[in-house]
């Protein structure tokens, strides 16, 4: 049978990346942005092959999201990748200057965001046969990160952290396998060249390190090469 994916966030970076080297695997990839109409490379993508399609989806509105789930419910999900994400830049979110909306607005989407997407999409999980669901965090979330941060996403990926560890003791019963998972630091339009890896290395390594989780894995901070992340 065909494995399925839903990967958020695959518009651009490494969610486009993801959706790419998925599809060209031969999954059946539910590829969700934001604004599918301004989607061009995926839109491209999607025409060219038959087992990726592209789906509206704002993981930060509770409406969206269960507007998501009502368009492919009964589809089962192997693998449930939330990878959407923003960044106000480091100039919005220092202790000097901080931007209290888009501080918020980081919290929103990227630490409610993936919990709402869970919440909606679980019955998809539940009927799949890997049952993985892995969301991008970042070492920024991580206490031993020792360099310059932004307030705001560190926050929010430290938070999300702890929900996906939360979530990992809540539905390990259920043969769930929850992982907050480090890309790496990554050359796309939000980190810029100054990264260390491309996209497509970021998401092979990923790919590598999903397709070999186990339920013992559940709850841990995984980084895309296959480590483990201290906390």
């Amino acid at each position: 049978m065909t494995k399925t994916i839903l990967i958020t966030g695959s518009a651009r970076g490494i969610g486009f990346e993801l959706a790419r080297q998925y599809s060209g695997a031969g999954w059946r990839v539910f590829a969700t942005t934001r604004t599918p109409d301004k989607a061009k490379q995926l839109n491209v993508l999607a025409s060219s092959i038959d087992n990726l399609t592209v789906h509206q989806m704002n993981v930060g509105d509770e409406q969206s999201v269960l507007s998501l789930a009502t368009e492919i419910k009964g589809q089962p999900i192997d693998v449930l990748l939330n990878n959407a994400g923003v960044f106000g830049g480091l100039e919005t979110q220092t202790f000097q200057k901080m931007d209290y909306d888009n501080w918020a607005s980081e919290f929103n989407i990227m630490a409610m965001g993936p919990f709402r997407v869970i919440q909606a999409l679980l019955p998809n999980v539940m009927s799949g046969r890997q049952k993985k669901i892995v969301t991008m965090s970042s070492q920024v979330a991580a206490h031993s990160y020792d360099h310059l941060i932004g307030y705001s996403y560190a926050s929010a990926k430290a938070a999300v952290n702890r929900l996906m560890t939360g979530l990992a003791e809540e539905l390990k019963k259920d043969g769930v396998i929850v992982v907050p998972m480090h890309p790496g630091w990554v050359k796309t339009e939000m980190a810029g060249d100054v990264a260390d890896i491309e996209p497509s290395e970021s998401a092979d390594g990923i790919r590598q390190v999903i397709s070999s989780m186990t339920i013992a894995d559940t709850g841990t901070f995984l980084k895309w090469d296959g480590d483990i992340h201290s906390w």
